[in-house]
């Protein structure tokens, strides 16, 4: 068991979306002892999808804004998973989320997909497209951190500069939002994310003021405010409005 060390039941649930693609769904062999698996994780929902039946859907991985982030990341990658004419969808709200079992599991039955010949795994929430070295390597026995699984995204805007993340929902916990005003801020802004994401990972929920120590060394002062918007397009989750109060 991979206990969540600070988890409080807010009834705020992981959800995972994950497409698989080039198998097939009776394909799936697991290995207990090998993928460390045991059982699909309750509330998570398997899918097989096929291009003659469900050829507009899966091509919606690959347009618009969505393509252009995967193509961009990994062109050969891109293009070997656009030629796949069969996907697995992984999708739904985990049930039991006071341990991370739930993402071991799901990590498990990614590498024996992969090892049945899965062409790549795209990760919805964070626009990810994994080859199997990929996956092995920041996943595959490893702990479970949610640091591994959550995207920091970075741009300016009117002279700022705009800190969010995607995929915290991973793990039943807000998205964050942090703005800097000078360009030298952006990497000890980055690290205070990085530190949320951790402890987001083990079951904080962020709401209020509160201390937090960046692996360079520094202490901060910083205040989060919980918005409840689970419908804005940059997360696609509700988010923290987090705040830099100062330097300790």
């Amino acid at each position: 068991m991979i206990k969540r060390e600070h988890y409080k039941d807010l009834g705020y649930k992981p959800f995972l979306f994950y497409v698989i693609f080039g198998v097939m769904a009776d394909q799936l062999q697991v290995s207990a002892s090998r993928h460390h698996v045991d059982g699909m994780p309750e509330g998570l929902e398997i899918a097989q999808v096929n291009r003659s039946e469900h050829g507009e859907y899966i091509d919606n991985f690959f347009t618009g804004t969505l393509g252009d982030i995967l193509r961009n990341a990994d062109a050969g990658l891109f293009e070997k998973c656009k030629a796949a004419e069969n996907c697995v969808i992984i999708k739904g709200d985990v049930a039991e989320d006071d341990e991370l079992d739930y993402m071991r599991n799901v990590i498990g039955i990614g590498k024996a997909f992969f090892e049945q010949g899965a062409a790549g795994i795209l990760d919805m929430l964070t626009f990810s497209l994994y080859s199997e070295k990929e996956w092995t390597d920041r996943f595959f026995e490893k702990d479970v951190n949610a640091q591994n699984h959550v995207t920091i995204m970075i741009s300016e805007e009117n002279g700022r500069y705009w800190l969010h993340t995607r995929g915290v929902l991973e793990f039943g916990r807000p998205d964050i939002s942090l703005y800097a005003d000078k360009k030298e801020d952006v990497d000890e802004y980055k690290q205070i994310i990085d530190q949320m994401v951790f402890y987001s990972g083990q079951g904080v929920f962020f709401n209020g003021k509160f201390s937090l120590h960046t692996f360079s060394g520094n202490t901060y002062s910083v205040n989060s405010v919980f918005v409840d918007d689970f419908d804005n397009d940059d997360f696609n989750n509700a988010y923290c409005k987090v705040e830099v109060l100062g330097k300790k």
